[in-house]
């Protein structure tokens, strides 16, 4: 027994003291070549023979080496390319939005551009189905859909305006993603399909125009201003309306 063991200790020391050789040589060819060890014969590596050093640190992430390769990479120089284009953007002077102006998101809901108070958006989703609730025949009511695993009321803004389905060509339809747009007021939420969505933009009020008399009865009423976004005029929702007419349109 007494042998065994000074035979297994003696061959515990050989072993590290090779580890310890083995992994000086490679840290040497490493550091020269600066190649990635932990890719090769590491534990992300496939080469043989495998790193000396993993039956003592198991993981790369735990060697010296690797921990070194980390540091190296955050403390190495900037490009002198990136420091000019950085500098460029850190000189020029920003561009500030007129005081006044407020936030609003602007969509297309078939072939109209209609804007909310930003405040009132929760988030954008993917498109998802759609489940019809039996003996409700709403036409702005669509149904219920799953929100990150919670059910919210789905509805059609279309219907409840009064907005014409555009005829898109098969071409069109394939470009364009669907969205959903989830909105919230006053601890109430809702969902509604889109086409298109722009994003928030700064509206200052000196931009409204008046509603004009050619607009349908129906998307006036819901219309609280116009205003001139791109090429597009785009119809400002009074948002107290839109949503207390979403309550009664359930019931």
């Amino acid at each position: 027994m007494r042998g065994t063991k000074k035979v297994s200790r003696k061959g515990a020391k050989l072993a590290k003291k090779n580890n310890e050789i083995g992994y000086k040589v490679l840290k040497g060819s490493i550091m020269q070549k600066e190649e990635s060890c932990w890719k090769r014969i590491g534990v992300w590596g496939k080469e043989e023979p495998r790193c000396p050093r993993l039956e003592e640190v198991i993981h790369c992430r735990n060697c010296d080496l690797f921990t070194q390769a980390g540091r190296n990479l955050l403390e190495r120089d900037l490009p002198v390319e990136y420091k000019n284009e950085w500098g460029q953007v850190l000189l020029e002077k920003k561009g500030e939005d007129p005081i006044g102006t407020f936030p609003v998101v602007t969509f297309r809901v078939e072939g109209e551009w209609l804007a909310l108070p930003a405040r009132v958006f929760s988030e954008i989703i993917d498109k998802v189905s759609i489940h019809t609730l039996p003996h409700r025949k709403k036409e702005v009511l669509k149904g219920l859909v799953n929100v990150h695993g919670e059910i919210q009321i789905c509805v059609s803004l279309e219907r409840l305006i009064g907005l014409e389905e555009e005829a898109e060509d098969k071409e069109k339809k394939q470009k364009l993603h669907g969205r959903m747009m989830v909105v919230s007021k006053d601890g109430d939420v809702w969902v509604f399909p889109v086409k298109e969505i722009h994003g928030i933009h700064h509206v200052h009020p000196d931009l409204f125009q008046n509603v004009p008399v050619t607009i349908s009865k129906s998307k006036s009423t819901f219309t609280k201003e116009i205003f001139k976004w791109k090429d597009k005029h785009v119809a400002l929702l009074d948002d107290e309306l839109l949503f207390y007419s979403l309550k009664r349109s359930i019931q």
